[in-house]
Parts: structure tokens; C-alpha cells; sequence
């Protein structure tokens, strides 16, 4: 299948089911404020597009580029690629939250009225609370603060145990500006077990939750990489699955109340433009790559999953969406800490005459490596697909699971 209709059906099957959702949503206005989200992220994908090339130019002057080691031994592996394209990408998408935090302060139908009229008279003011402007400032600190550490490591070339760190310096807005509750539901079987009430009080120790989620989720989308398409890709997947379980909540398929529903409303905020912006970082990032994402990318982009998350309340479900994350993770672990030999680059062997990837012959423990050894060699096109294959599935299968246990495990 040609490129563009690759990245065509992505964009489809990862929009289909939240347009589905969202036509289900009953409150117009609500329904408004998320089309009004969905032409800022349009805004914001059109952005990306003209942004990348720039930033890519930018950066190849400056020496911050690599070579494709999936294509070693071919033409295409000795041309020098830019770094660090990820930086566009969360400009674009910082651009929209904060255009949108503007506009969600006004009547959608005023405001369109207004544009109509040829910007006469004005619009009507929104009465909004201040806790959604503590979030949206909260969450554009938290992801531009974690934007600027990995562009600072594409630079700098931190080293990995530092790297770790970086998101606890990066969460700090986040935690200073989190008013929301401390205490988790407590699931119904524990609590008949241990005679525990239905809400926990966790205090101090839920603000360290909050730093371990979003230590994992920057790292966990940068060290499932390596392919041309896997970091930008298994974020779009992740994030419309985000999304689709946000609209739903919204709708009211979830239950909940008005609280929790505002809390999937500030997500879907936050992922619709995330999606968008991510889809036109993939017209250059897809195979046969232009650019690499970089840190910069991975970095923020995993940030954004985790405030979501955070913001949002449902940070057991974000995690469901992230088992193949959380797999590599653990998977990954023996080499992380040097039980075993690691390398610098934990890839696949590119064997030019046949254009297939394929095992080391000690492979490294990654579900990258992983997937070539259950499913035989391929090509590194295919190889990025079936990655993507399996985290939809694994979204779906989290989908499954959160219904099955609805009632019954909280």
C-alpha cells in the first residue's frame, strides 16, 4: 500500500469511533466546544506541516541529525536525517491549547455569529470556573517545561539515568497547581477483604503517583522506538483511544458525575490537538522517514498522555491503554540496569539484500526485537505496522476489560 494511503487509513481508523462518539454527546454546547476543539487541532495539523520542514532545516545546519540504522548499507542509510522534528510538533500543539483556552471562554454560537458578521459588535462572555484555567495553565507548564528537557537532551545528549529525572522537574507546575482530590476508590473486593472504606485517603503519597506516572509514561514511548513511524504512530493510536474513551464518559455512556465528565472534557482538550498535531509530524516521520521525532518529541508527547491522565481522573484507565508500554518496560529491564549487555542502539539487523529487519543473533530485549523473533522477518514498514496493530488491540482490549469490570471491581 502506498504511503499517503497508509497514513490515509491510520488517520481514518483513529478518527472514526471518536466522531461516532461524539455525535452521541446530547448538550449542544458541549458538542460545540468540542468541534470548536477539533478546528484548532485542524489549525494545528496544518501548522505541523509548515513548522516541521523549518525546524528540520534548522536543526541539519546546526549537525543535529542521524543516520537511518534500519537502512545501513543502502543509499538511503548514508543520508544524514534532522533530529529533533518533535520540537515543531509541541509548538503547534502549545499554539492550540492556548488558543483554545481562549476561545472556551465564549459562547461557540456568539462567537460564530461575530466571525459572520464581519467582526461586528462581540462576542458573548462564558462564565467558566477558575479551576479550568488552573488546569489548562497546570498542564501547558507541566508539557512546555517537558518539551524544553527534550529538546535540551537532543542537544545535549543526556545521559539515560539523568534522563529519568527529567520528568520530576517537569511535573513540578503540575503538582503545585493540582487542587483535585487524594484519595482512590478503593476496589469492592478489597474492601470486603480488608474492611477498607469505598475512598482512601492517600495524601502526600498520591503526589508521588502522580511523579511515577508521569516518569513512566515520558519514558515508556522513548524506548519503544527505533522504527520510522513507532513514536509518532503509537502515540496517535493512544490518543484517540484517549479520546474515544473521553467522549464517551461525556456522553454519558461511563456514568459519573458532573465533575468527572469535566475532567474527560479537559482531556478530550488536550488529545484532540495532540492527535492532529501528531498526524502531520507522521507526513514526514512515516516510512521512508525525513525526519526523526527526537526526544523532544517522545518526551512531550508521553507528558501529555500522563496530564491527561492525571487531569482527567482516569489514570488506571490511561494505563490499560499503555500495556505494550508497560510490557517493553519490564521486558526491557534486564538491559536497563546491565544484568545483561546493552547497547547504545537496541535495534534489529537490516540486511540490505533482502530489505528485511530481522533479530540480532542475541536479541535485544525489546518488543521491537520481540516482534521480528514471534512473527518472522520483515520489512521495517511492516515491522511498524504490526507494532501499531498491537497497541490498538491492546487499546481495545482495555476498552473490554474497564466495561467487564464495571460494578464489580469499584
Amino acid at each position: 500500500m502506498a504511503r499517503s494511503l497508509q497514513l490515509a487509513a491510520l488517520a481514518v481508523l483513529g478518527f472514526a469511533v471518536p466522531i461516532w462518539t461524539w455525535l452521541q454527546i446530547t448538550d449542544e454546547k458541549v458538542q460545540q466546544l468540542v468541534a470548536a476543539s477539533a478546528l484548532v487541532g485542524v489549525a494545528g495539523f496544518l501548522v505541523t506541516l509548515y513548522l516541521v520542514p523549518q525546524v528540520a532545516g534548522k536543526t541539519q545546519s546546526r549537525g543535529i541529525c542521524g543516520k537511518d540504522l534500519n537502512k545501513k548499507g543502502t543509499p538511503a542509510g548514508d543520508i544524514p536525517i534532522p533530529e529533533a522534528a518533535g520540537l515543531a510538533v509541541g509548538c503547534a500543539f502549545l499554539l492550540c491549547i492556548i488558543c483554545f483556552e481562549y476561545l472556551h471562554y465564549y459562547d461557540i454560537n456568539s462567537l460564530v455569529d461575530w466571525v459572520l458578521s464581519g467582526f461586528k459588535g462581540a462576542p458573548t462572555l462564558e462564565t467558566i470556573p477558575e479551576s479550568w484555567l488552573v488546569d489548562f495553565n497546570a498542564a501547558l507548564a507541566t508539557i512546555g517545561f517537558m518539551l524544553f528537557l527534550g529538546f535540551a537532551d537532543d542537544v545535549l545528549d543526556i545521559r539515560w539515568r539523568v534522563k529519568l529525572l527529567l520528568p520530576l522537574f517537569a511535573a513540578l507546575p503540575l503538582l503545585t497547581a493540582y487542587s483535585g482530590g487524594t484519595a482512590v476508590a478503593v476496589p469492592k473486593p478489597v474492601q470486603s477483604w480488608f474492611g477498607l472504606p469505598t475512598y482512601l485517603e492517600l495524601g502526600i503519597l498520591y503526589k508521588v503517583y502522580m511523579v511515577m506516572l508521569t516518569i513512566f509514561s515520558t519514558n515508556s514511548i522513548n524506548i519503544l522506538a527505533g522504527v520510522n513511524g513507532l513514536e509518532a504512530g503509537q502515540t496517535f493510536v493512544v490518543a484517540c483511544a484517549i479520546l474515544t474513551h473521553n467522549l464517551l464518559s461525556v456522553a454519558g455512556y461511563t456514568g459519573g458525575s458532573t465533575a468527572v465528565r469535566d475532567g474527560h472534557l479537559f482531556s478530550v482538550y488536550l488529545m484532540i490537538p495532540l492527535a492532529m498535531c501528531t498526524l502531520g509530524l507522521l507526513v514526514y516521520n512515516w516510512y521512508p522517514s525525513r525526519v526523526f521525532v527526537g526526544d523532544s518529541f517522545t518526551y512531550f508527547a508521553g507528558m501529555t498522555l500522563a496530564v491527561a491522565g492525571i487531569l482527567g481522573h482516569f489514570s488506571e484507565t490511561l494505563l490499560l491503554f499503555l500495556v505494550p508500554q508497560i510490557f517493553n518496560f519490564v521486558y526491557s529491564l534486564p538491559q536497563l540496569f546491565k544484568i545483561v549487555p546493552c547497547p547504545r542502539h537496541r535495534l534489529p539487523v537490516f540486511d540490505p539484500k533482502t530489505g528485511l529487519l530481522r533479530p540480532k543473533d542475541q536479541p535485544d530485549w525489546n518488543l521491537v526485537n520481540l516482534t521480528l523473533q514471534l512473527f518472522g522477518r520483515c520489512s521495517e514498514n511492516a515491522l511498524c505496522i504490526r507494532i501499531l496493530i498491537i497497541q490498538a488491540a491492546c487499546c481495545a482490549l482495555g476498552f473490554g476489560v474497564r466495561w467487564a469490570l464495571t460494578g464489580v471491581y469499584k
